[in-house]
């Protein structure tokens, strides 16, 4: 172990995996490439979910030659997978390479998760909405199945709306996530984001359901909601058992002159460790940096576990 990594890690005594989303922007490799739905057939499918798992494996190597053993997977990793236009059996084509992939995570104690995009809105009070977000669920939960991982490898979701009536909303979710099947709910998380709900709102949901909460720093800067930040992280860490892992947090800084809430292509060296001590404080954790710039944002703040 060289002497940058030790130091590291005795920095960020508490802090066990960190990581980025989606794709390397140092390599160019990616698991979220896609295409236009009017371009879809079995044969384009087939060889976009090759490419995409081809990279995850490299992207995965790559990362824990770095001491980085946390990563979201693109959701686009199956194109179109929720969609009736993906007629492909990918579980049973790709079985052979998921579980290599699953038998590299394990091996290695990387952990992995997915994040179903800004459409996957389970408190919609239209029907078909719901429906299609149930099926995004389905598919990224069987997509982590068919690798094999255990329920530390979580499915992050927000909130969704308030359409009109926050109260309302939130019982609905809580009703959704309730009757989800068991496959999904040991796997589903939710995250505080930056409009509609805070910690606390999470919390109240977590309390509901059983699941645990994904703090992210700036969401929270942007919508705190009400309580002292020291019991809010101490009860969000809370939510988190055993079989569920470590607590899994978020750092992004926000980029300057942009919209609140929009992600900086780096992480604030200051902010970043201020946060650091904070989460320390309450126990051990994994770390999602979601910066712009990925692996780069990871280099510039030269952290090895």
């Amino acid at each position: 172990m060289s002497t940058l990594v030790i130091v590291s890690f005795l920095k960020y005594h508490m802090l066990k995996r960190i990581g980025y989303p989606v794709l390397s922007r140092k390599t160019g490799l990616t698991t979220n490439r896609t295409f236009r739905l009017s371009s879809a057939s079995p044969e384009k499918i087939n060889e976009t979910i090759a490419g995409n798992l081809s990279d995850l494996e490299e992207i995965l190597k790559y990362n824990a030659g770095r001491g980085w053993r946390l990563f979201r997977v693109g959701s686009s990793v199956i194109p179109f997978a929720s969609h009736p236009i993906n007629t492909v059996s990918w579980r049973t084509e790709f079985a052979t390479k998921l579980s290599e992939i699953g038998k590299y995570v394990k091996k290695t104690g990387l952990r992995l998760s997915m994040h179903p995009g800004q459409y996957t809105v389970l408190n919609s009070p239209k029907p078909t909405v719901v429906s299609n977000a149930l099926k995004e669920l389905e598919y990224s939960s069987q997509f982590l199945d068919a690798m094999n991982l255990g329920k530390s490898h979580k499915i992050v979701i927000h909130l969704g709306g308030v359409f009109g009536d926050k109260e309302k909303s939130t019982i609905r979710l809580i009703e959704q996530i309730t009757s989800l099947n068991n496959r999904v709910h040991e796997r589903l998380v939710i995250e505080n984001d930056e409009v509609n709900y805070s910690p606390v709102d999470a919390l109240r949901v977590a309390a509901a359901t059983g699941i645990p909460v994904v703090f992210d720093n700036l969401h929270y800067s942007i919508n705190p909601g009400n309580g002292p930040l020291e019991d809010i992280l101490g009860q969000v860490f809370s939510t988190w058992s055993k079989q569920d892992g470590l607590p899994k947090v978020h750092f992004s800084s926000q980029a300057v002159g942009s919209r609140p809430g929009k992600h900086a292509e780096m992480a604030n060296k200051k902010e970043f460790d201020l946060w650091i001590r904070r989460w320390s404080a309450i126990g051990d954790f994994d770390l999602m940096v979601e910066a712009k710039a990925k692996d780069i944002a990871l280099d510039h703040l030269d952290i090895h576990l």
